[in-house]
């Protein structure tokens, strides 16, 4: 239609040139010309309009392909494998609820008991009987909101569980915490002689002697009344930020999805995704720097009224690790970021970046040599890479798999990230957001090494002796990691597998050992800064964790003002000096490794039975593993190194 106008003008104007015959000669070559021009672009127009049309139908069906193979993928999981079933539990929530009564009535039976268990070795032993089936019941009653919550993440009604459940327990924990006080209240003679008894002190010594180690630093009746009933309140900041973390936080990415964008090849895509995610907490920062100083001040709070020397301090004795511990893991680190800082200007010169920035730290170096690890394919690899550990390891990897141990799947109504949460008389819960990536396989193993330590302990430990701390928790998950990457790497079929892998096992040990320690420096510093009176608000924590990032990743790294906020993400911040637990369990989990590929699992094996029948630092010392030493932190760092200069070797090929 628009060429036939074009033609009709044409006519018109041929006609009126007609009548005025002394322009024609001239105008007539220019309306030609301007005629032939006005043709050519128009027919050019068309062609790119058909070839915009074409190149929009092949986009069109390139994406809804990727849509119908996504849709596919998810048809083809069964569901029924990969999620929990929480019958095994309790049937209904009416089961629940009607165990939430009895267990309440029950605990009058362990109220007869205040003012005289420490009457003579029977009224001890039957108190503490009647004690141990009540926590165990308790942790049930807990364990089953906890997984229900965090499946159900919008849900008000396991809030409100949780909150029946709170209340129950400060109820219990008030006659608990009456019985403990007459126990401490026995002298040294009278406590010695009660653990004559050998069969009392197998089963309940190490939790009478966790009672006894505190006797320090307890107060007078009526003040611990009053703090066990400000539990509740104490509580709130890690409360509060879940609810944010989990719904008020609003993000155009689930946690999977995060992941997968940060570690997309495309660095737009990588920028866009961490402003998305680092904007949402940005805008709300003060609130934020409001409940993590709520947390600092509450721990500062009690550890002073009960006469520790810090709040760390208080963290610390609860395991009965020394101070020196955590400040040599620190001081160490520090001593050797040489080869952090080597691993981030590899990454900026294998990337071509100009600089590293945050967004930058998770994409791969080497391409992925599989990017698409089924949760099938990933069962495999872990019955590989596990392997020498033993038959009787991989029989409760088999059971994992196989018995509903795991909730594999990411979806919009269950919360980020993994965890194990071990409930004493069933077997363990392992919570996953997988992927299809390395990592998911990795962050597998690892809780599985957290699930297959909580079985063998509570297989050959009484309930107070089998709960092992977090301390020697974070080894067994480490171990199993290490084994990962140390099976991947020389099993490699190329170089670039190789390369690849390597970078995976870097990974591995600069998020646990060197990231965790600058968490640990981070949270170690605003205690000190409260505790000796110094004004903090949401500017100095930024300040402060933007000092660290640059310290820790070094002059290759490129420190932009979102980054600043990366400390209101970390949900760990909430249960106090957790974190570098990650760090010293790296340094021995990869310590193990080497041991077991060596020597064969015997002697690991054996640590994992026992459980929590000991102090962490003396069960990892007749391991092998001392951690009183700097030697597993150094040892660790120089496997890192020499990481570092194979991969830097392969990649310049």
């Amino acid at each position: 239609p628009k060429k036939a106008i074009l033609i009709n003008k044409y006519i018109l104007l041929k006609g009126w040139l007609f009548m005025n015959k002394k322009l024609v000669k001239s105008i007539i070559p220019l309306c030609i010309f301007i005629l032939f021009i006005a043709t050519s672009l128009q027919k050019a127009n068309d062609r790119y309009n058909d070839t915009a049309v074409v190149e929009a139908m092949v986009n069109d069906e390139e994406k809804n392909n990727e849509e119908n193979d996504k849709a596919e993928n998810k048809s083809k999981i069964d569901y029924s494998k990969t999620s929990w079933s929480l019958q095994n539990l309790y049937k209904s929530e009416d089961e629940w609820n009607n165990e939430l009564k009895k267990f309440t009535s029950d605990t009058k039976e362990l109220k007869n008991y205040v003012g005289k268990v420490t009457k003579s070795k029977t009224h001890l032993s039957f108190a503490l009987d009647i004690k141990e089936k009540l926590d165990i019941r308790l942790n049930k009653l807990y364990g089953y909101v906890k997984l229900n919550q965090d499946t159900n993440k919008n849900s008000y009604k396991y809030i409100d569980m949780k909150e029946n459940i709170n209340r129950v327990n400060r109820e219990y924990s008030n006659i608990c915490s009456d019985l403990e006080l007459e126990i401490l209240k026995l002298s040294d003679k009278e406590y010695n002689k009660f653990m004559e008894d050998k069969k009392l002190n197998k089963k309940y010594g190490m939790y009478l002697k966790e009672i006894r180690r505190s006797k320090d630093y307890y107060l007078d009746e009526k003040s611990e009344r009053l703090l066990a009933n400000t539990s509740s309140i104490s509580s709130l900041p890690g409360q509060v930020y879940e609810l944010f973390k989990n719904m008020d936080k609003k993000t155009n990415f689930n946690s999977a999805e995060y992941k997968t964008a940060l570690e997309s090849s495309d660095r737009n895509e990588r920028k866009s995704a961490y402003q998305n995610e680092f904007i949402a907490y940005n805008d709300n920062i003060n609130t934020l720097s409001g409940l993590l100083i709520g947390q600092v001040k509450k721990n500062v709070f009690y550890s002073s009224e009960r006469g520790y020397k810090s709040s760390l301090d208080m963290y610390l004795k609860g395991d009965d690790i020394d101070e020196k511990v955590y400040n040599k893991l620190i001081e160490t680190v520090n001593d050797n970021m040489e080869s952090l800082h080597k691993y981030v200007s590899l990454r900026k010169k294998v990337l071509n970046l100009d600089k590293v920035h945050y967004y930058d730290m998770f994409t791969p170096m080497v391409e992925a040599v599989d990017d698409n690890l089924t949760y099938d394919k990933a069962q495999g690899i872990i019955y590989s890479a596990l392997s020498p550990l033993g038959k009787e390891y991989g029989d409760v990897i088999y059971k994992a798999f196989n018995e509903k141990w795991i909730d594999a799947f990411a979806n919009d109504n269950k919360v980020s990230g993994a965890y194990c949460l071990s409930i004493y008389g069933n077997h363990p819960y392992v919570l996953l957001n997988y992927n299809n990536s390395l990592g998911s396989v990795s962050t597998l193993a690892h809780e599985l090494g957290h699930a297959v330590y909580e079985y063998m302990s509570s297989k050959n430990q009484s309930y107070f002796n089998s709960n092992p701390s977090i301390f020697t928790h974070e080894v067994a998950s480490t171990t199993n990691e290490a084994l990962l990457y140390e099976m991947l790497i020389k099993n490699s079929e190329n170089d670039q597998q190789k390369a690849y892998y390597i970078t995976q096992y870097l990974d591995l040990i600069k998020d646990t050992l060197y990231i965790q320690t600058m968490y640990a420096e981070f949270e170690k510093t605003i205690h000190e800064l409260v505790e000796n009176n110094k004004s903090i608000n949401a500017l100095v924590l930024d300040d402060i964790w933007g000092q660290l990032l640059t310290k820790y990743y070094g002059k290759d790294y490129e420190l932009d003002q979102l980054a600043k906020v990366g400390w209101s993400r970390i949900p760990h911040f909430y249960n106090s000096f957790y974190v570098y637990k990650y760090a010293t369990g790296c340094s021995a989990g990869v310590s193990f490794a080497q041991d077991i590929l060596k020597n064969g699992s015997d002697n690991y094996i054996n640590f994992l039975k026992k459980g929590g029948s000991d102090y962490p630092i003396n069960v990892l010392k007749d391991a092998g593993v001392n951690l009183t030493s700097t030697k597993p932190i150094e040892d660790t760092i120089n496997k890192f190194d020499s990481l570092v200069k194979e991969l830097e070797k392969l990649v310049s090929k």
